[in-house]
Order: C-alpha cells, then structure tokens, then sequence
C-alpha cells in the first residue's frame, strides 16, 4: 500500500528545499548525502540536506497532509527540479517501498528513492552555550570571512575565530596579509567556547539571515555551532586546531592618522582597480598631501597600458607624511564591509600595517599590511 502525501502549496516547498539543498552533498562517494531525506508527520514536513561538515534542516508546518507518519531520501537536484517547474498550487505524492511518484495538474513523475534509515543521524546535541544575536549583528560578523585565507596550508585561517570577551562576541579573519576585526555587543556576559567557523559555512549562513529583521540563535559546541532563525536549522562543524594570537600584530601607537569619507573612497578606489588589477599585485600608491586643504592622492598604473590617479579629501591629519603601497583588492573589501560614513586611518610608518576604523559606534577594524617593493 503505498502511502499518500498532498503538499498543499508547492512554492512554499520550492522555497524549503531551495534552503536544504545548498547543504547537499554534490560531490561524493557517499550517493544517499546526494538526496534530500523527507519526514512527514501529519501536517509538518521536515527536510534535510547534508555533506556531513553542514546540515540544513527546515521544518514547515501545515502545508502538507500524510495519513501516517513516513520518511523517504529523494535525489535532492532532480526533484527540486521537477518540483519547481511543476504548475504552481498542490502536489500529490505517493510513496511506494523504493520508488515516489509526483504528480500536479496533468504532469506525474516518478524518481527511485533511498531508504531513509540509512540516511546519517543529525542529533541535536543540547550542550554547549546559547546566545540570542540580532540577525544583522551575526552577518556582519560573518561577513568577514571575506578576510580568510583561501589556502589550505594553515587549515585554521581558513575560517573566522568568534570567541566571547566580557559583554561581547568578537569574529576575527586574517590570511596573514590583512586582518580583520568585529565585535558584537551583549547586555551580559557570555562565556563562549573558542570556535573557528569554516568560511564557506559562513557564507551559506549569510544566505539564510541576510534579510531577517529579528533576533537568531547560535548554539555553540566544542566541535559544532547551530543557528537556528525561525524554521530553519544550520549546523556546521568546526575546523579543530588553535587560532594565532591575532592581537599581538595589531598596532597601538600611530605617527600618521587621518579621516576619509568611506563612500567617495570606495568609489574612486574602484575606479582605480580598473588600472590595478592588470597587474599580477593588483597594488596602488597612497600618499597623504599636507595642506590648507589635506588630501589622500590614490594611484596605481601598469607597463604597457597606462595609469590612473585620484584625489580625495581627507580631515583630521595628524603627524607624518605618509606614502605606503596597497593591495587594492585588499582595501576595496575592507571598505566594502563598513557602513559607517567616515573611515579613520591609522598608521605607524612605511613598512607597518595600516588600521581602517569606522568612526562612530561601528566595533571592528581591517588592519593591512603594505606591499614592499624593491
């Protein structure tokens, strides 16, 4: 007797498995991590997608209807597939022991399914630490995996340190050219364990909580962190290893700072790209003019094809001239990440990093370390 299902609303599905599918395995040797695995109850429908290293899990409720409780692993690509393009409105489903059928309007389709007792257990696991963020809180610290490092040489900087400090959660990145700092602030103290989120998990979170306007959860293992905002469910497991001691790079004592529009800067540090990124360094030239009227002069050019300069006006110099090369890509996306509408430089000499902080109550830096050339 094969067992019927009507899923009431089919974008409400698409929807879901849009979600769970960017947890899916894609490549794998393992064929039943290819597929979505399918749990009815009564008017709730539970999905799951999972690589093992992430898992999506997404729980709607009353837009299905199933005479008994069953659970099935589909090809996850095929029927999102065949789901999405089918007529919009209701499906049926019909479970047979190793085959399902999808029918709407005058469209049916059968797909051969898995067994979903051999599908891998995800258990909640309830230890660990608990903390209520604001959902644009947690992606804006999530956003600086920006800043990891793409190599797999030192698997830690491969992901972002979040770690609890007094009233506060603070994400650092670093790919050992440039770091970058953000810091959440909390009503009350929180003793979280040290974690290192794999960048592209933090990626795959931004996806889920870029729009939200409320408050998500983040539960927090030694081996493991969940977020968890409305019906959806993200876990990811952590890279083990010991971060570095980032603090101990970032300077404290500066001879040159001055203050930058952050939107004008972004705008002409694009236009220099244009020029810059010709080049295998994708470098430009920064030079603090003194005067009546100071100014930032932005440069870059490249053998053969020609060279660009910009002049933004800047306020607040104190100190020394400066002159310093950058990687334009570098400074482009530590701009990019701040909000705030003026930037505060920061620097201690030609060979040292140089800090970009956002002025008012934005709590995070960049800090980048120059180019040397010879």
């Amino acid at each position: 007797m094969k067992k019927k299902i009507v899923i009431k609303d089919s974008d409400r599905l698409v929807a879901d498995l849009s979600k769970a599918y960017r947890a899916v395995a894609k490549q794998t040797t393992i064929p039943i991590l290819t597929g979505f695995h399918l749990h009815f109850t009564g008017e709730s429908l539970t999905i799951t997608g999972s690589d093992t290293d992430n898992t999506i899990r997404i729980t709607e409720e009353n837009n299905c209807s199933s005479s008994q409780s069953c659970a099935v692993v589909v090809p996850a690509r095929i029927f999102l597939d065949i789901v999405r393009k089918l007529p919009a409105g209701e499906i049926q489903l019909k479970m047979g022991e190793n085959e399902i059928s999808i029918a709407a309007g005058k469209s049916t389709f059968e797909l051969k399914t898995m067994k979903a007792d051999e599908y891998p257990s995800f258990s909640l696991d309830d230890t660990g630490v608990c903390v209520e963020l604001q959902a644009a809180d947690l992606a804006n610290g999530l956003r600086l995996e920006y800043a990891c490092s793409v190599l797999s040489m030192r698997p830690t900087l491969q992901g972002i340190h979040i770690f609890s400090k007094e009233k506060g959660v603070t994400f650092v990145a670093t790919d050992s050219h440039r770091l970058s700092s953000w810091t959440v602030q909390l009503d009350q103290e929180l003793k979280l364990p040290k974690m290192i989120l794999p960048a592209s998990a933090a990626v795959e979170m931004i996806k889920l909580i870029e729009d939200a306007a409320d408050k998500v959860t983040i539960h927090c293992t030694e081996n493991s962190m969940r977020l968890t905002h409305q019906n959806v469910t993200y876990i990811s497991r952590l890279i083990s290893g010991t971060y570095p001691e980032t603090s101990r790079v970032v300077p404290t004592n500066f001879s040159t700072t001055f203050v930058a529009n952050r939107d004008e800067l972004v705008k002409v540090m694009e236009r220099v790209s244009i020029v810059s990124k010709e080049g295998k360094a994708n470098m430009c030239r920064l030079q603090v003019i003194p005067s009546a009227m100071p100014s930032l002069l932005i440069s870059a050019s490249q053998e053969g094809m020609g060279k660009v300069q910009e002049e933004v006006f800047i306020s607040d110099l104190e100190g020394d001239i400066l002159e310093m090369k950058f990687s334009t890509k570098y400074l482009l996306e530590a701009l990019r990440h701040m909000k705030a509408k003026e930037v505060m430089f920061q620097a201690s000499g030609a060979n040292a990093p140089i800090i970009i902080r956002p002025t008012g109550n934005e709590p995070g830096f960049a800090l980048i370390l120059p180019v040397r050339s010879a």
